[in-house]
């Protein structure tokens, strides 16, 4: 061998092994966190949940030490919290993964308050493997609060989308909710309407029959290579594209949220007129990600409320769960592994949510159902919102004048969907638009412009930022 290769190949494999024995490169700090660093706790609610963020899953077992000092309350005596204080704090235990953990504000039965009175609450690591955020301190009044401006991290949970998260910007509060703790919602209104988890989506087929303990797997023969979104995504990619493919549309809820078009029919009166479907449930987060299994669902009405009837295919019996309408949310919601379930925030406590959503799209062969990640909904009881291209007006400039020139009409759950950001592609991964921002107007007629100011955070999706500031009070 030549030396000098000899000696160039020893000097190569030191550097190797020097690179090996390196340590891994340094994460930046962990930082705990609340959401916000106020928020309201309005005389009609008697509970607040109050969630404290890491900046990215917990390297092991550890706890935080939540310090409360109260200003015009006593605690016991006007309000406790869950887990209970002891001399002043409480600690909460942080499990090894977790991205956040919440604790309870509990107002005591009866008590009365002028509005005035505070609680001030600060979050501290127990040790090192977490260190303290920008947004340490949280004050809570109790009163109603109409936030003036905000910033927000989407609590979304990560790349998998674990959650769906119920915005409201006057209370610059946010609800996440695990995507999989339901199935079914139940219409509140005056008409009987179910709608899908569209955040796992989920899809529905009618059957022909209205006796659950009749259907058999013989019932649902080849659905298992239909109903699906996948199933629909590889049939439109073959030649010719399979004909029920056409009918793929009617197994999911309309996406704009129209109440008259649901996969499951209007539940009728009669009650030969409801029939079975077939139910895939879809799938959770996870990759790859978990199947949540089929069932065979029947539902009837129930005085003003429902009955949900459901079983295994296979079933000769079947388990029921009664729901009864609440007009102060605008759904019941129903998981069929554990009953009922609260999900959604009262009709009035939001405005938008972020979550991942079972969409339309076209690929030629007419609409079919296709799954979007980092979809925007709003609730439509109340709230309604218009897009604003910066070229007419840019976001900075836009005042409470500029409102009169908006057109509020025609509105539906999509009016910000997917439009706040590319969809990536061969041009470029997914970002957001910096050409528009979004007028919000809540059910109190408070104005509200809002513009997205990142997909992720820290370069991980499922976090996306806003910005947003108050246009207009109501009255």
């Amino acid at each position: 061998m030549d030396i000098k290769f000899g000696l160039l190949l020893f000097v190569v494999a030191g550097l190797l092994m020097l690179s090996s024995c390196k340590e891994d490169p340094e994460l930046p700090d962990n930082l705990v966190e609340f959401e916000s660093a106020t928020l309201g706790f309005g005389e009609d609610e008697s509970e607040l949940t109050i969630t404290i963020k890491l900046t990215r899953e917990a390297s092991a077992a550890t706890q935080l030490t939540v310090q409360v000092v109260p200003s015009g309350v006593t605690y016991g005596v006007d309000f406790t919290t869950e887990p209970a204080a002891t001399a002043g704090s409480f600690i909460i235990p942080v499990a090894e993964g977790l991205t956040s953990v919440s604790f309870t504000l509990i107002k005591e039965p009866g008590v009365l308050f002028d509005g005035d009175e505070q609680i001030v609450f600060t979050v501290a690591p127990t040790d090192a493997s977490l260190v303290v955020g920008s947004k340490a301190q949280l004050t809570v009044t109790f009163a109603e609060l109409i936030a003036l401006s905000g910033e927000m991290e989407i609590n979304g949970g990560g790349v998998l989308y674990p959650n769906k998260v119920f915005i409201d910007l006057s209370a610059n509060r946010q609800t996440a909710v695990q995507r999989t703790a339901w199935d079914f919602g139940f219409s509140s209104d005056s008409e009987f309407r179910v709608i899908l988890n569209s955040s796992n989506g989920m899809m529905v087929r009618r059957l022909d029959k209205t006796d659950l303990n009749t259907v058999t797997a013989a019932d649902s023969v080849g659905f298992g290579a239909q109903l699906s979104l996948a199933a629909v995504f590889a049939a439109i990619n073959t030649t010719p594209v399979p004909g029920w493919v056409a009918e793929a549309i009617t197994w999911i809820d309309d996406p704009a949220g129209d109440l008259t078009k649901t996969a499951i029919a209007a539940v009728s009166a009669t009650l030969t007129e409801n029939n079975v479907y077939i139910v895939n449930r879809g799938t959770g987060p996870g990759s790859p990600a978990p199947q949540l299994g089929w069932k065979k669902i029947r539902v009837i009405r129930n005085g003003n409320g429902y009955t949900l009837q459901h079983a295994e295919i296979n079933a000769t019996s079947f388990s029921e769960i009664h729901v009864t309408k609440n007009p102060a949310y605008a759904f019941q919601y129903v998981s069929l592994n554990t009953g009922l379930v609260s999900v959604e925030p009262v009709v009035g406590r939001w405005d938008i949510a972020w979550t991942g959503f079972t969409n339309s799209t076209n690929f030629g062969s007419g609409p079919v159902p296709y799954y979007f990640q980092d979809v925007i909904l709003q609730n439509m009881t109340g709230v309604a919102a218009v897009q604003v291209l910066t070229s007419t007006k840019s976001y900075e400039s836009f005042a409470e004048s500029d409102l009169a020139g908006l057109d509020f009409t025609n509105q539906h759950q999509l009016k910000i969907g997917t439009n706040w950001r590319t969809g990536g592609g061969p041009s470029g991964p997914p970002s957001i638009r910096n050409d528009r921002f979004y007028v919000i107007r809540d059910a109190s007629s408070n104005y509200y412009k809002l513009r997205f100011t990142s997909l992720t955070t820290g370069g991980e999706r499922g976090k996306p930022r806003f910005e947003f500031a108050l246009l207009k009070k109501g009255d």
